[in-house]
């Protein structure tokens, strides 16, 4: 009966060939956890009213009687947003959530904006400056900052927003 040749010894993989699959997984989780970070911040997302947004920290300081909102989320600290409010709901909104349980007049600390720190600065915005755009700034005791631009002629409002 003939013998069964011997066969040679498993090869053990060389330390190249494991380091190039260790690359290669932590490629795959990265570009896996990289596309749900962009679906989550780098989309510009649409809603209809405030209640329907996520996180609770964006739709907070949007008012509640905003509609037509489009949020863009930045990663990780801040967002911007584009909605349509009246001013007095906006003033109304203004006053009960800066205000911090003291008496607020946010109609009376509204700034008009003038043509030439509009243009530099919120051009981009696709509005044509007029004196009823005008410009309210609250800040947070952990540092945090909303700037909110008002056009009182359409209600558009814009929010830019770094919080902490």
């Amino acid at each position: 009966m003939p013998k069964d040749p011997e066969l040679p010894p498993p090869s053990r993989p060389s330390i190249l060939g494991c380091l190039l699959q260790a690359l290669g997984a932590a490629m795959i989780i990265a570009i896996v956890c990289g596309g749900a970070l962009y679906l989550y911040y780098g989309i510009d997302a649409h809603y209809d009213h405030r209640d329907r947004i996520s996180p609770v920290r964006g739709r907070a300081l949007i008012p509640p009687a905003a509609t037509d909102i489009t949020l863009d989320r930045h990663f990780p600290i801040d967002h911007e947003a584009w909605f349509t409010v009246n001013e007095k709901d906006l003033n109304a909104f203004f006053d009960e959530h800066y205000g911090r349980g003291q008496e607020l007049d946010s109609h009376a600390e509204r700034r008009p904006l003038g043509r030439d720190v509009f243009e530099e600065r919120y051009a981009s915005l696709g509005w044509v400056w007029h004196e009823g755009i005008v410009s309210y700034g609250y800040s947070a005791a952990n540092g945090g900052s909303q700037t909110y631009i008002h056009d009182s002629a359409t209600g558009r409002t814009y929010h830019r927003s770094i919080y902490w």
